[in-house]
């Protein structure tokens, strides 16, 4: 059996290094322009995107069940900067059965931040 002209010698040599090159800079354009990541960065970018949608919904479910409850308004103002997500966690131990922890706690505080500055505002 008779292999292509483009198969023998030196032309081999040049059609595998165009086969490697054409490989080397379809990932290399894939991953800086074409917006083509990993699986690692794929699975953060899933993560982050779960988080915020999650929080979007909870934070004012949790603004609400602490604005309901009583005294925590009061608290909340007389407390620290730094002792906020605390209070929150004081009064709030779950919302729509998602369990409290600190980023959601400081997500909740914020928000509740932004509930107070928003009554102070309207008043």
């Amino acid at each position: 059996m008779k292999l292509p002209a483009i198969l023998q010698g030196e032309a081999r040599t040049h059609f595998l290094q165009g086969i490697a090159f054409g490989a080397v800079t379809t990932r290399a354009i894939g991953f800086i322009w074409g917006g083509w990541v990993t699986g690692e960065s794929a699975r953060i970018m899933r993560t982050t995107a779960e988080t915020s949608g999650r929080m979007s919904v909870l934070v004012p479910l949790c603004v609400a069940q602490f604005t309901a409850a009583d005294g925590a308004l009061a608290k909340f103002k007389a407390a620290s900067a730094y002792s906020k997500e605390g209070v929150v966690s004081e009064f709030v131990k779950n919302v729509a059965s998602t369990s409290m922890d600190y980023s959601f706690a400081k997500a909740c505080a914020t928000g509740i931040e932004t509930e107070l500055a928003n009554a102070a505002t309207k008043s």
